[in-house]
């Protein structure tokens, strides 16, 4: 059984989730809880690439994911 990464197995509490855009390099910084409760615990990277959006600029989909 393959088991895929997702925000409740690779985000411990006291860690956070970054986020930063492609287009203008805005760059979002997520609690482990807020990102959880935001994006939803089962949320891939994949999941959370496809589904951001800027606050900066308004670009959809073109941002990097790292923890």
């Amino acid at each position: 059984m393959t088991m895929f990464q997702n925000l409740h197995r690779s985000l411990d509490q006291g860690q956070t989730l970054k986020i930063q855009c492609e287009a203008c390099d805005h760059l979002a910084t997520l609690t482990a809880a807020d990102a959880k409760a935001r994006c939803g615990a089962d949320a891939t990277p994949m999941d959370i690439r496809r589904r951001a959006r800027c606050r900066g600029c308004g670009a959809e989909g073109r941002v990097r994911v790292w923890i």
